[in-house]
């Protein structure tokens, strides 16, 4: 979302406006809650079940050795933590979904008070 965001800006270079502090604070602000909620359900249920703490670990552990095989310490794990690393951890993914599906992070949308959504998702004034 916030790459659409640069790319607007580059399009449309108006002062001020799609300004990267801003937008940054935005996300940082929104997503605040509701990251820490879904990371505390997913601690939670990892907590409760050790093999998929196992699973998920030798995931990470697999995404991010090496060719030389060595990613021991902190140094070799941030050197082999790439985008590439990150989209090889198949089954961390999963587990994130279905902790989002069992515990959505936002889990409705409501409408305000003296409206209704029709089928179509429209807001219609409730007379």
């Amino acid at each position: 979302m916030l790459s659409r965001f640069l790319l607007e800006r580059e399009r449309n270079p108006i002062p001020g406006c799609f300004d990267n502090k801003y937008i940054i604070l935005n996300f940082v602000i929104a997503g605040r809650d509701t990251t820490a909620g879904t990371l505390s359900w997913f601690l939670y249920v990892l907590s409760r079940n050790q093999s998929i703490q196992d699973k998920i670990a030798r995931d990470v552990r697999d995404a991010t050795t090496g060719d030389d095989g060595d990613a021991s310490g902190v140094h070799g794990f941030t050197t082999y933590l790439t985008e590439d690393a990150m989209n090889k951890m198949h089954y961390l993914h999963a587990a994130l979904s279905e902790t989002l599906r069992l515990y959505p992070a936002v889990p409705f949308v409501s409408s305000p008070a003296g409206y209704v959504r029709d089928g179509l998702g429209r807001m219609l004034i409730v007379a």
